[in-house]
C-alpha cells in the first residue's frame, strides 16, 4: 500500500527516517485538500477539493505502518490527532490510490497554507 506524506515525513522532514524501508514512487505528487500550519512544528490536511497539497508517495511494508501509525498520532483511540483516508493521488506519472494522514481535531487547522507547500524546517 502507498502513503502520501506532505510533512515532516517528507525527504529532509524530521521523521523521514520513520519511512526507511519503504520505496519512494513519486517525489512531486499532489492531492486534494488544503494544508495548515498547525502552530507545533508541523502540518495537518483537510481533504478536499477546495485545494492542492504538495508530498511524495512511498510504497510502503507491512511492517512499516504501525510506526507511522504512532508518530501520526494515528492509533485507533478517540483522542488521535489524525485519521487515515485513501484518496487518488496525482503526479506526473499518472494516478496512485494511497493512504494520507487528515487532521481529526479542528484545534490543528491553525492557519492555512496556501500554496500547500509544508517546508521543512
Amino acid at each position: 500500500m502507498n502513503v502520501f506524506v506532505y510533512g515532516t515525513l517528507k525527504q529532509g522532514g524530521m521523521y523521514h527516517a520513520y519511512l526507511k524501508g519503504a520505496k519512494l514512487i513519486e517525489k512531486d505528487a499532489l492531492a486534494s485538500g488544503t494544508l495548515y500550519d498547525t502552530g507545533f512544528g508541523y502540518p495537518a490536511m483537510t481533504a478536499g477539493e477546495d485545494g492542492t497539497v504538495a508530498g511524495e508517495v512511498y510504497e510502503v511494508p507491512d511492517e512499516l505502518w504501525a510506526g507511522l501509525d504512532e508518530v501520526e498520532d494515528c492509533t485507533g483511540s478517540p483522542d488521535d490527532l489524525y485519521e487515515k483516508i485513501t484518496a487518488e493521488v496525482k503526479s506526473p506519472s499518472g494516478s496512485h490510490q494511497a493512504v494520507i494522514y487528515v487532521a481529526k481535531k479542528e484545534n490543528l487547522l491553525r492557519q492555512r497554507i496556501e500554496n500547500g507547500i509544508w517546508i521543512n524546517r
